[in-house]
């Protein structure tokens, strides 16, 4: 049986700023996948991304989670990072094993950075990794749209395989614990 897990990463106020595509949509969506989680006992980790300097300083307005997300409980975990996989140079790899943790949901901001190279690098260390396709979001750049770079970023991930792990993507509707009823 998998141990799952919800990843919410860097939705946090500067990020979202920047994140204009669907952000309030996507923000109320994954409050609702945090408190589903919460309520099937699916735990939950916060990731918020840092710099040295700037609005994304540790403890700055725009490094602080939005303000419309479901906050951290004090028995969840958050983990801070400096690089857009969420698992170099943190203790995430270490936390998820003493969840004994086997499939990762992940949601969040921005597609194309963090949520990409967390996906990679979880799928790599082999975790069963499930991208929430309703539930990531980022901004235009100046080659493509922010459904531009969505698209292409979930057409490329669900084309990874591995015999130890997979990639799968999914509305939140269609995940089983955000069904009103779970089946048995």
């Amino acid at each position: 049986m998998s141990k799952e897990v919800l990843m919410v990463i860097d939705v946090q106020s500067a990020v979202m700023e920047e994140s204009s595509h669907n952000r309030e949509e996507t923000i109320d969506r994954i409050s609702g996948l945090i408190r589903n989680a919460r309520e099937r006992n699916v735990a939950v980790i916060y990731v918020q991304h840092e710099f040295p300097e700037g609005p994304m300083k540790r403890g700055e307005q725009g490094w602080q989670l939005h303000p419309q997300l479901e906050q951290p409980l004090s028995n969840e975990v958050i983990i801070n990072k400096t690089l857009p996989n969420s698992f170099a140079g943190t203790t995430l790899k270490q936390t998820l094993d003493q969840l004994h943790a086997t499939h990762l949901y992940i949601c969040g901001a921005q597609t194309d950075y963090c949520v990409d190279s967390t996906c990679r690098g979880a799928f790599d260390l082999q975790f069963d990794v499930t991208l929430i396709t309703d539930a990531h979001t980022t901004a235009d750049n100046e080659h493509l749209t922010a459904e531009q770079i969505i698209q292409h970023t979930e057409n490329t991930l669900k084309n990874f395989w591995s015999p130890n792990s997979t990639i799968t993507l999914k509305k939140s509707s269609d995940i089983l614990w955000m069904q009103k009823e779970v089946r048995k």
